[in-house]
Protein backbone atom coordinates (compact mmCIF):
# COMPACT_ATOMS: atom_id res chain seq x y z
CA UNK A 1 0.00 0.00 0.00
CA UNK A 2 1.67 3.39 -0.97
CA UNK A 3 1.22 6.58 0.68
CA UNK A 4 -1.19 7.87 -1.73
CA UNK A 5 -3.63 5.54 -1.22
CA UNK A 6 -4.33 6.35 2.58
CA UNK A 7 -3.47 9.77 2.76
CA UNK A 8 -5.94 12.65 2.97
CA UNK A 9 -5.95 15.34 0.20
CA UNK A 10 -7.51 18.51 2.35
CA UNK A 11 -4.82 20.07 3.49
CA UNK A 12 -4.81 23.19 5.81
CA UNK A 13 -1.96 25.02 6.01
CA UNK A 14 -0.49 28.23 7.02
CA UNK A 15 1.95 30.84 5.85
CA UNK A 16 5.22 32.01 7.73
CA UNK A 17 3.55 35.45 8.10
CA UNK A 18 0.81 34.23 10.13
CA UNK A 19 0.45 35.11 13.51
CA UNK A 20 0.86 32.11 16.25
CA UNK A 21 -2.49 32.60 17.42
CA UNK A 22 -4.00 32.00 14.28
CA UNK A 23 -1.98 28.93 13.80
CA UNK A 24 -3.28 28.00 17.32
CA UNK A 25 -6.82 28.52 16.59
CA UNK A 26 -6.51 26.64 13.59
CA UNK A 27 -5.43 23.33 14.39
CA UNK A 28 -7.67 23.75 17.47
CA UNK A 29 -10.73 24.25 15.29
CA UNK A 30 -9.56 21.47 13.54
CA UNK A 31 -7.75 19.62 16.20
CA UNK A 32 -4.65 19.19 14.72
CA UNK A 33 -1.35 18.69 16.00
CA UNK A 34 1.30 19.97 13.00
CA UNK A 35 0.45 22.31 10.45
CA UNK A 36 2.56 22.72 6.46
CA UNK A 37 3.99 25.73 6.58
CA UNK A 38 3.58 27.04 3.07
CA UNK A 39 5.12 30.40 0.78
CA UNK A 40 2.61 32.18 -0.93
CA UNK A 41 3.52 30.34 -3.95
CA UNK A 42 2.40 27.46 -2.37
CA UNK A 43 5.53 25.73 -1.79
CA UNK A 44 6.29 23.84 1.51
CA UNK A 45 8.52 25.72 3.31
CA UNK A 46 8.66 24.43 7.18
CA UNK A 47 5.96 22.67 9.96
CA UNK A 48 4.77 24.01 13.00
CA UNK A 49 3.56 21.80 15.87
CA UNK A 50 2.08 22.95 19.05
CA UNK A 51 5.04 22.41 21.13
CA UNK A 52 6.81 24.92 18.55
CA UNK A 53 4.37 27.27 19.50
CA UNK A 54 4.00 26.16 23.67
CA UNK A 55 8.04 26.21 23.69
CA UNK A 56 8.41 29.25 21.55
CA UNK A 57 10.25 32.09 23.72
CA UNK A 58 7.90 35.07 25.18
CA UNK A 59 8.52 38.65 25.13
CA UNK A 60 12.00 39.26 26.08
CA UNK A 61 12.34 39.67 29.96
CA UNK A 62 9.36 37.95 31.00
CA UNK A 63 10.38 33.97 30.51
CA UNK A 64 7.01 33.15 32.20
CA UNK A 65 4.62 34.46 29.19
CA UNK A 66 4.28 32.25 26.67
CA UNK A 67 4.58 33.16 22.84
CA UNK A 68 0.56 34.18 22.49
CA UNK A 69 0.79 35.74 25.82
CA UNK A 70 2.07 38.84 26.88
CA UNK A 71 1.31 41.16 23.98
CA UNK A 72 3.71 40.72 21.54
CA UNK A 73 3.05 39.37 18.32
CA UNK A 74 4.97 36.52 16.75
CA UNK A 75 4.85 35.06 13.76
CA UNK A 76 4.74 31.19 12.62
CA UNK A 77 8.17 32.31 10.60
CA UNK A 78 9.46 32.91 13.70
CA UNK A 79 9.02 29.21 15.03
CA UNK A 80 8.28 26.53 12.14
CA UNK A 81 10.72 23.99 11.88
CA UNK A 82 12.08 24.67 8.33
CA UNK A 83 13.49 20.82 7.84
CA UNK A 84 9.83 19.51 8.00
CA UNK A 85 9.83 15.82 7.46
CA UNK A 86 8.15 15.06 4.03
CA UNK A 87 6.90 12.32 2.06
CA UNK A 88 6.59 11.71 -1.33
CA UNK A 89 3.57 9.79 -2.37
CA UNK A 90 5.03 6.90 -3.86
CA UNK A 91 6.36 6.00 -0.19
CA UNK A 92 4.84 2.15 0.83
CA UNK A 93 3.28 2.67 4.03
CA UNK A 94 5.41 0.32 6.37
CA UNK A 95 8.60 2.06 4.91
CA UNK A 96 6.84 4.89 6.60
CA UNK A 97 5.74 3.99 9.42
CA UNK A 98 9.44 2.75 10.65
CA UNK A 99 10.77 6.44 9.10
CA UNK A 100 8.19 8.40 11.35
CA UNK A 101 8.79 6.28 14.04
CA UNK A 102 12.51 6.41 13.73
CA UNK A 103 12.06 10.42 13.40
CA UNK A 104 9.63 10.65 15.92
CA UNK A 105 7.02 12.41 14.18
CA UNK A 106 2.97 11.90 13.95
CA UNK A 107 2.16 13.56 11.33
CA UNK A 108 4.11 14.36 7.89
CA UNK A 109 3.11 16.87 4.50
CA UNK A 110 2.60 14.76 1.51
CA UNK A 111 5.02 16.55 -1.01
CA UNK A 112 5.45 15.93 -4.87
CA UNK A 113 7.23 18.86 -6.82
CA UNK A 114 8.12 20.54 -4.10
CA UNK A 115 3.75 21.03 -3.13
CA UNK A 116 2.41 19.53 -0.26
CA UNK A 117 -0.62 17.68 -2.13
CA UNK A 118 -1.28 16.06 1.27
CA UNK A 119 -0.87 15.23 4.60
CA UNK A 120 -0.53 11.54 6.88
CA UNK A 121 -0.42 10.51 10.85
CA UNK A 122 0.81 7.88 12.06
CA UNK A 123 -2.86 7.11 13.07
CA UNK A 124 -3.41 6.87 9.31
CA UNK A 125 -0.58 4.53 9.35
CA UNK A 126 -1.41 2.21 11.81
CA UNK A 127 -4.98 1.67 10.43
CA UNK A 128 -3.72 0.74 7.15
CA UNK A 129 -1.64 -1.57 8.58
CA UNK A 130 -4.21 -3.19 10.52
CA UNK A 131 -6.13 -3.55 7.70
CA UNK A 132 -3.37 -5.14 5.48
CA UNK A 133 -3.00 -7.68 8.38
CA UNK A 134 -6.14 -8.92 8.38
CA UNK A 135 -6.79 -9.55 4.56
Amino acid sequence: MLVRDIMTTHTIAVTPSATLEEAANVMVTNRFTTLPVIAPSGELVGLLSEADILQAPGPAGDPDTGAILGGQVRTVGTVMRRSGFGVAPDTDVSDLAGRMSDAGVRSAPVVEGGRIVGMITFGDVLRALGRAERH
